[in-house]
């Protein structure tokens, strides 16, 4: 255990041994005009209450000023641990079980009390709270379905200077709450005011005030208004009422959502929501549930067409269903009752056009654009099929970067249609690149009648096709590179590239693979004029390198659309000599031939075997000369002078390269190496 986990834990059991072992604990806190501050239950929130506790906070501001209480977060056993809220000898909040985020109280007067209990059972987290002053505003319990007036101090005459005011609105069992602002005028920039749902703001106001609805969705809305001490202005008017549950829809190619309030969290109890939905007169609507999770029994969804023919649903039913008016208007209720609930249902709205098909034809640039499946990235629907015509100009090939896939694996698929080639399908969950031959494809996507999901989102554009013709290279002393297309970006699938590297004659080219990834089928194939000397797929090992026999090798990366990825990076130079050896269990001598300044040896082991390499004792190299051994792409040693005693490397990646460089005249007979296989473990 580290040392900060051991003292959290040792501070933790001193929390829990003070509050244990205190069992009614009274507190005074005092705050200023000018800073807030918080208090919490002991421990919060890293330990529980202790059982049959009693807490009592008592409050006071300075004279003149009011008391604002919020609660950031809270919870308590919810039939029996109360939180209360006192002003003088009134309770103006009770509170237990989850207490929602932004609850808040304002006191009369310059004092408050906060008092908590609880019983010999259950303990949570607690609660935490914070505390500010105020110099105007008061709670209101929102019951009222009919607008109320509410103003600021003074109204329609001048607010004061240096005010700090908040209402509090609230309603019962967190029903939601409308707002308007009718009119004002408040100092621009400086005297504001602010509207909270819960914690969090949803809109800052001044200078000007005209017509604006906001809906605090939690259940509590903070009105907050505040000026400095320079100019001031009329105020405010607005009203207040409870917020219907729902609201009027229009329909467009855009997807809206409709959800029960607190999704995904419970719906009230007694909830009774209308959504009137209407689209363009040559248009239909069309609603589709994501979910639908409610009371079985007793709470329903109601869909109403035109013609007063209606659809009820409850309880559980799985994503995906459908629904289509017969005109341009559609009716979405949900009745609750009083008691039982569950998360509601979330759906998308949106308008469709009664004579179009699922078909779309796209001209693809080089600008990238985006495709997806319906309603992406939301549910498609069942038994349905779409077609993506994409054509791009002469002499160009399409690239489509499946981006997102989510389908159902087995039955819904994307089917990729080129002429003259085989389609390509393409479904669960996934992402993919894919390279057209030619500058015509068909995306197909078709779904069965039994499970839903996002579908897909794919961006596509134009490019010039790549590899079209082979890549000559000529190696020299000096260490080039090479990559395969767009590395490191995903290479294009369904292309075949090659690159001759040449040398000078009587030379040899050596090649290394820096770094690479290749996809699926996907791999690199090494030639030189005796065949095949390598072949690589997967992760390759950086350092891979292998030496040509005679002047030139020849590489060949082929792709495939079984995926892509980043591709491969490689280095060439020229050698005077040097050879590729397939390492056995015999030891063999390698020394340099007379009169050859750079010399390499390409040393590999068959899979799970290393390369072991021993130096003879006694070598003796001239000034100038040096033998490099590498471990892939890691530089282990760089010799030079007298070996006087024997020097071993193991390889860690299967195999290990030895570069000789020594002296024109008397390399060739000083300097000798054996190398055998070693189990690796």
């Amino acid at each position: 255990m580290g040392f900060v986990a051991v003292l959290l834990t040792i501070a933790i059991q001193l929390i829990q041994s003070r509050v244990l072992s205190t069992s009614s604990v009274v507190l005074d806190l005092q705050i200023s005009a000018e800073n807030s501050s918080t208090f919490s239950t002991p421990g919060y929130p890293l330990v529980p209450y202790s059982n049959d506790a009693s807490y009592e906070w008592r409050i006071q501001a300075p004279d003149g000023l009011r008391i604002l209480i919020t609660f950031i977060a809270g919870r308590t056993e919810g039939c029996c641990d109360r939180v209360q809220v006192i002003d003088g000898g009134d309770i103006i909040g009770k509170f237990s079980g989850k207490i929602i985020p932004g609850t808040s109280r304002l006191s009369k007067g310059n004092s408050l009390h906060v008092t908590f209990s609880s019983d010999e059972a259950i303990s949570f987290a607690g609660f935490e709270a914070k505390l500010a002053t105020a110099t105007c505003g008061g709670n209101i319990e929102v019951v009222d379905d009919n607008a109320l007036e509410l103003t600021s101090d003074g109204w329609p005459n001048a607010y004061g200077n240096n005010e700090k005011c908040f209402w509090v609105l609230y309603g019962r069992e967190r029903k939601q709450i409308q707002l308007d602002l009718i009119e004002g005028s408040t100092e621009p920039d400086n005297d504001h005011i602010e509207i909270f749902n819960g914690l969090s703001i949803i809109a800052r106001r001044s200078g000007d005030i005209t017509m604006e609805s906001f809906i605090a969705d939690s259940g509590i809305l903070i009105l907050s208004f505040h000026s400095n001490d320079q100019e001031v202005e009329q105020g405010f008017r607005s009203a207040y009422k409870k917020a219907k549950c729902g609201f009027n829809a229009t329909a467009s190619d855009t997807p809206t959502i409709l959800s029960t309030p607190f999704y995904p969290s419970l719906y009230p109890d007694d909830l009774s929501c209308e959504w009137n939905m209407n689209a363009a007169a040559d248009k239909l609507i069309e609603l589709t549930f994501m979910e639908i999770d409610t009371e079985d029994c007793c709470d329903f969804i109601q869909i109403t067409y035109d013609s007063d023919e209606t659809r009820q649903l409850s309880g559980k039913i799985p994503a995906g269903l459908v629904f289509t008016s017969t005109n341009n208007n559609l009716r979405l209720s949900f009745n609750s009752d009083y008691r039982g609930s569950g998360p509601g249902f979330r759906a998308v709205l949106r308008e469709v056009d009664p004579t179009s098909s699922c078909v779309y034809s796209e001209f693809v640039g080089e600008t990238p654009k985006n495709i997806s499946s319906p309603l992406y990235p939301y549910i498609y629907h069942n038994n349905m099929s779409c077609q993506w015509i994409l054509q791009a100009n002469d002499q160009y090939i399409i690239r489509i970067d499946f981006l997102e896939v989510k389908t159902q694996d087995c039955c819904d698929i994307i089917r990729i249609r080129e002429s003259g080639q085989r389609d390509f399908t393409l479904s669960g969950d996934t992402s993919f690149v894919w390279t057209s031959k030619n500058n015509y494809v068909e995306v197909i996507f078709s779904s069965d009648s039994s499970v839903v999901n996002k579908g897909f989102l794919a961006t596509v554009q134009s490019e010039e096709p790549v590899c079209q013709s082979q890549i000559n290279i000529f190696a020299n002393s000096t260490t080039g590179y090479f990559s395969s297309p767009l590395y490191p970006t995903f290479y294009s699938s369904g292309v075949t590239c090659v690159w001759n590297l040449m040398t000078g004659w009587g030379k040899k080219v050596v090649i290394t693979f820096l770094e690479g990834i290749l996809q699926g089928n996907t791999y690199i194939r090494v030639y030189d004029r005796s065949g095949p000397v390598l072949r690589l797929s997967g992760t390759i090992i950086p350092g891979t390198s292998r030496i040509s026999t005679y002047d030139f090798l020849v590489i060949n990366f082929v792709t495939d659309h079984s995926g892509s990825a980043a591709g491969f990076r490689a280095s060439y130079h020229d050698a005077n000599y040097g050879q590729n050896y397939e390492v056995s269990k015999a030891p063999m001598i390698l020394s340099p031939p007379f009169g050859f300044l750079d010399c390499f040896w390409i040393l590999y082991a068959t899979e799970k075997n290393q390369v072991y390499f021993e130096s003879l004792q006694g070598n003796y190299l001239l000034s100038g000369d040096y033998v490099e051994i590498f471990d892939g792409t890691t530089l282990l040693a760089k010799m030079s002078g007298l070996t006087v005693t024997k020097v071993i490397f193991t390889s860690t990646t299967g195999f290990l390269k030895v570069h000789f460089h020594g002296n024109y005249l008397v390399s060739g007979i000083k300097v000798k190496y054996r190398y055998r296989l070693q189990r690796s473990k």
